[in-house]
């Protein structure tokens, strides 16, 4: 996941996934052994080629629309472009220690380290690795307390749907062409919104009848583009999940935090004077899966205050306004997936959508005095994903296609006669149509 970014930085942080989730569909390899210490070991690695054709971002519009959709275009507008890179998830090997210390008390610890197999175009320029996960377990009959860094709690319910249904072993949408660093978006960008791996402290009660609840406090982000460059308390988020054996999961998140800042005042008495900011982020999610033999149907929906394209809080020009007032946003997403087990084939497919709404201080398509404006701001990304994967022993192949279109805020069109009067009113557009294809190897 991830922290306030530019956008090319918000990819490299899109590492996706539960990865309780990911050890579930493996095996942990028992290393060590030693005074009621037990010591696993996991790993998993993928290679994509990733290739991208369609348009470029329209002439006048910024490039706000995702991480990243742009390349370098050719003299017409139109994009292509390849690319070596991570799947949804990155390469990561993960070293977990547990202790069962008396009847009422579990100690686990886990280091995971996140690799890319890729980065920027520049030539030697290795990609990083994150040391990501890094935290501290305690469990008992009362429930559980991690501490540490691990996946945040808004939103991982739908990052978890788009998982287990289609994005597992493959890749979706790529969250950008410029910087391949870091796992991919699968749907987000596109309904779902990415939680992030983000320090906290995190309570979790135990199952009560497939109930469970969570609530966590978590250091606070700043959104340093607009002035919101403090955050007096922490960042509270909560998790409320209903699970029926392996057929249902139902799940609701939110999460809320106060922001800080300073910026000029423009009063005529308070001229050279600054005046304090204080705004509210907020967000809320819904959703569900069901499995039912081989057919798994899921999907989610949410709303909030203050949300990039890739997640909440993101250092991202579409989350808050020069002046730091904060955007709304809503989107919501559906997959579904179909397995053959004797052939061992799966087919997954979906859509999602994602839209955003100007703020009050935001242009419209006309000025004040009738003349053509322009916001510059993305108001909805709609995407399609559909993919084949297959499984031969350890590996997990995959093909996929993933449609991306994005569209800005309405824009005026001058007349022919006179620039200063509004012709006509259109909003500029772009789709990209990307084929991934790759393996992973999970153990």
């Amino acid at each position: 996941m991830m922290r306030a970014m530019t956008p090319p930085l918000a990819a490299m942080g899109m590492s996706l996934l539960l990865l309780s989730a990911t050890r579930a569909a493996h095996a942990e390899i028992p290393v060590a052994s030693y005074d009621g210490w037990r010591v696993l070991l996991d790993a998993r690695l993928s290679v994509f080629a990733s290739y991208g054709i369609g348009k470029g971002v329209p002439e006048g519009q910024t490039e706000n629309a995702g991480a990243g959709t742009s390349d370098t275009q050719s003299a017409d507008g139109a994009l292509h472009s390849f690319r070596l890179r991570n799947g949804f998830m990155m390469s990561v090997l993960g070293l977990d220690t547990e202790k069962q210390v008396s009847p009422s008390l579990k100690v686990s610890t886990r280091v995971a380290l996140w690799m890319n197999v890729s980065g920027s175009r520049d030539k030697n320029f290795a990609g990083m690795v994150d040391p990501r996960e890094l935290w501290v377990k305690l469990e008992g009959p009362w429930g559980q307390v991690l501490g540490g860094s691990d996946l945040a709690l808004f939103g991982r319910g739908g990052i978890l749907v788009d998982f287990a249904i289609a994005h597992e072993y493959g890749l979706g949408y790529p969250c950008s062409i410029r910087v391949a660093s870091g796992g991919a978006c699968g749907m987000a960008v596109f309904g779902a919104t990415f939680p992030g791996y983000e320090p906290g402290v995190v309570y979790s009660t135990p199952s009560l009848g497939g109930f469970q609840a969570s609530v966590g406090a978590y250091d606070p982000v700043t959104i340093g583009l607009a002035q919101l460059d403090r955050a007096p308390l922490p960042r509270l988020e909560g998790e409320l999940k209903y699970e029926y054996k392996t057929n249902l999961r139902v799940f609701g998140s939110g999460f809320w935090q106060v922001l800080e800042g300073t910026t000029p005042d423009t009063r005529p008495e308070a001229m050279g004077r600054q005046k304090n900011l204080q705004v509210q982020a907020y967000g809320v999610q819904a959703g569900a899966m069901v499995a039912a033999g081989p057919v798994q149907i899921g999907g989610a929906a949410m709303q909030g205050r203050g949300f990039g394209p890739i997640t909440y809080l993101e250092g991202s020009p579409v989350a808050t306004d020069p002046t730091g007032v904060l955007r709304d946003s809503r989107g919501a997403f559906g997959l579904a997936s179909a397995t053959i087990e004797r052939a061992h084939l799966k087919f997954a497919g979906g859509a999602g959508v994602w839209h955003v709404d100007r703020a009050k201080n935001d242009s419209g398509p006309r000025s004040v005095t009738g003349a053509p404006a322009n916001p510059r701001l993305i108001k909805q990304n709609f995407g399609i994903t559909v993919g084949a994967y297959h499984t031969v022993g350890p590996v997990q192949l995959a093909l996929e296609y993933f449609r991306a279109q994005h569209n800005w805020h309405e824009q005026g069109v001058p007349s022919a006669t006179d620039p200063n009067v509004t012709a006509s009113v259109i909003s500029a557009q772009q789709v990209v149509h990307f084929i991934n294809a790759g393996l992973t190897v999970a153990w």
